[in-house]
């Protein structure tokens, strides 16, 4: 794909940072009104459009934080603003490539999102903490990225991929596929987007966005143990769909 943005990395003064995390305390990102635009805000950076209209992250020299975390958070949140400019959105998710296509597992922290990617080999992971779909002229595509919390083996090959839908993941003894249509849909895959209070100026855009591929595409809840096959009832009940 050609580049269509340029983002500028520079030092950052003192003064603007969000104040240093209590220990315990969530990692903080935070919006900022500025006179050129939304930014987004945290203890070392800090990611937006500057006075000259180009995006900028600015990185805190000072922070005990390292610069490649810093760099890796402002990266997510520019990922999750151009997915949504895009049509389409960022989520807390997982993906693996299974016959061509992607599949992608979402929920938050501890659902089960690493351990549906490592139950699906040999299946090339698509990355397992953090994704984006966004809208095609035949459907959805998704993008392999790099936020990996495992190291990765293999690297699919091409920059993005067919969706085959995605599953809100739920433990259980036993693996069960559960479709949602409508408003359960919606508010139930809006439940996994990633960072969208870092974003209230797209939040309704976002909103229609995931409404519109609940209604074109595949979405509900999968049900899995962590040690039982699940792919035989998922295939099937997207095989009955199709």
């Amino acid at each position: 794909m050609p580049v269509d943005r340029t983002i500028r990395v520079t030092a950052g003064g003192p003064g603007v940072w969000l104040a240093e995390p209590r220990a315990g305390e969530l990692y903080r990102i935070e919006p900022r009104t500025t006179p050129v635009g939304q930014i987004a805000l945290s203890y070392a950076f800090a990611v937006g459009p500057g006075p000259d209209g180009n995006w900028r992250v600015a990185l805190d020299s000072d922070s005990s934080e390292p610069a490649p975390q810093s760099l890796e958070n402002a990266t997510r949140v520019l990922t999750a603003r151009m997915a949504a400019e895009r049509g389409g959105f960022a989520m807390h998710s997982a993906g693996v490539l299974r016959d061509g296509k992607a599949w992608i597992f979402a929920g938050p922290s501890g659902a089960g999102k690493s351990t549906a990617v490592r139950l699906s080999a040999p299946a090339v992971s698509l990355g397992d903490d953090f994704g984006v779909v966004l809208p095609a002229p035949d459907g959805w595509i998704a993008a392999p990225l790099p936020f990996d919390n495992a190291p990765v083996a293999e690297r699919p090959g091409r920059s993005s991929y067919p969706v085959a839908g995605i599953w809100r993941l739920f433990k259980a003894d036993q693996p069960r596929v559960e479709r949602l249509q409508g408003l359960a849909a919606v508010t139930s895959l809006a439940s996994c987007l990633a960072l969208p209070w870092v974003l209230p100026d797209l939040a309704t855009t976002t909103l229609e966005q995931v409404d519109r591929f609940c209604a074109d595409s595949h979405f509900g809840h999968l049900h899995f143990g962590l040690d039982v096959d699940f792919w035989e009832p998922l295939s099937a009940a997207v095989g009955r769909l199709d």
